[in-house]
């Protein structure tokens, strides 16, 4: 939706169909209902930043919550909107609400007005602070002691945040959930340290959380308009925080270029529209290729692309991961990818043979009854270690696949727009 100014009358006009559809759910189901609305000052009352929190808002209410009896949610250009019955008390959802609005700056945005079954508005036990100062809201609207530009700046720097640490802390979930998953062939997880000698989970973990802090840095630089290569050198600064968490052994090279090339990708896709991966490819495009990686090596004697190839082209294969991955587990889709990868590591570790190896061996298990599916990946994991290989690419690409997944469906659009990945596998 492009960015347009509200006036006072679409605010009213969107305000008196707001208490209809209250007053028509309390009809119907004789319930409390939480209201939920975006406090955003100015004109511009809907934008990607504003429906990330918005969406992240809805997300805390269902955790918080559980599922509604109802719901109903619109997002219309007067701002996004949030109807949700609960068979619980209209007291206990009050103080749900005022926690979620207090306890990060970003609920300072949130409006979460509770209805009892009379249609009587909840009161709050505590005034709302004033974004700038911290005072009483009240008194600083009433004296005007801040000008519009000031608080709409504001706003604009809370979203910003928000919007960096919870998209670094998605990335940090997906890294986390792709190293736990057991069994992996080749790879660490949970059993065994797969086909490595110098690395174990306790390791990963530790890589992550250096990560962790970086991501977030890198998508705060882009959603600020930062250029390539101020990206590539926080990147380079990550690399370094990596390095020096696991003493030099290299956890994550591969997937921290992906997650930052996707994450600032994500960064101006918030900031300037546009659609996520073509923001990646273009960006992909004007970073300074790595220089005497073994990716670069394989590609070189072997022809075929790896990380910064699946980025420069939008990344389509970590995208027909994260669709799989809306009908079957994470180790089917892991089975999928190294059936369907060019895996450089593979390469680098086994040469073409090794490569041929794995693809042969994972469709044959994806060929496979289901029931005997775990039995032969822990089978195919021996024969991995046995012969030193690590699938390491496919591993990185699983990481993205539930990265995507995690994200609002609007801003992966391109992603649902064929759910279907190509390739055979069985259910």
């Amino acid at each position: 939706m492009p960015i347009v100014n509200i006036t006072l009358e679409d605010i009213l006009r969107a305000r008196d169909a707001r208490a209809d559809a209250q007053r028509r759910l309390l009809r119907t189901y004789r319930l409390p209902l939480v209201s939920f609305t975006m406090n955003i000052a100015g004109p511009v009352k809907f934008s990607p930043l504003i429906e990330l929190a918005f969406d992240a808002g809805l997300e805390a209410l269902r955790t918080a919550l559980g599922q509604p009896v109802a719901a109903e949610i619109i997002r219309p250009a007067t701002g996004c909107e949030a109807l949700l019955v609960y068979d619980r008390p209209a007291a206990a959802l009050k103080a749900a609400c005022l926690t979620l609005e207090t306890a990060t700056p970003v609920g300072r945005l949130y409006d979460l007005d509770v209805l009892d079954t009379d249609g009587n508005k909840l009161s709050r036990n505590e005034q709302r602070t004033c974004l700038i100062c911290g005072g009483p809201v009240t008194v600083c609207s009433r004296s005007r002691a801040h000008g519009l530009d000031a608080i709409v700046n504001r706003t604009r720097e809370i979203l910003m945040d928000f919007a960096a640490g919870y998209l670094a802390g998605l990335a940090a979930k997906a890294l986390t959930e792709e190293v736990r998953l057991t069994p992996k062939p080749g790879l660490v997880d949970e059993h065994n340290n797969g086909a490595h000698s110098d690395m174990d989970l306790s390791l990963f973990l530790r890589s992550i959380d250096a990560l962790t802090p970086w991501f977030r840095q890198i998508t705060a630089l882009s959603l600020c308009g930062a250029d390539a290569a101020a990206l590539q050198a926080a990147g380079r600064e990550a690399e370094a925080a990596m390095f020096c968490a696991t003493g030099g052994v290299n956890t994550h090279k591969g997937a921290l270029y992906s997650f930052s090339v996707l994450l600032a990708a994500l960064g101006r896709c918030l900031t300037e529209g546009g659609d996520v991966f073509a923001h990646a490819a273009a960006l992909a495009a004007e970073l300074t290729p790595p220089q005497g990686t073994h990716g670069a090596a394989v590609a070189i004697c072997h022809n075929v692309g790896g990380a910064r190839t699946e980025a420069l082209l939008g990344f389509p294969t970590a995208q027909k991961a994260a669709a799989l991955l809306q009908a079957h587990d994470p180790l089917t889709a892991l089975l999928w990818l190294m059936a369907h990868t060019e895996d450089t590591n593979l390469y680098h570790r086994g040469g073409a043979e090794g490569a041929v190896f794995v693809k042969v061996q994972t469709a044959a298990i994806l060929a496979a009854p289901m029931e005997r599916r775990i039995a032969l990946t822990q089978a195919l994991d021996e024969a991995l270690i046995d012969r030193w290989l690590s699938p390491g690419g496919s591993a990185d690409l699983l990481a993205l696949a539930l990265f995507i997944g995690k994200l609002p469906r609007w801003l992966m659009r391109s992603v649902w727009a064929n759910p279907q990945p190509m390739g055979n596998w069985r259910n």
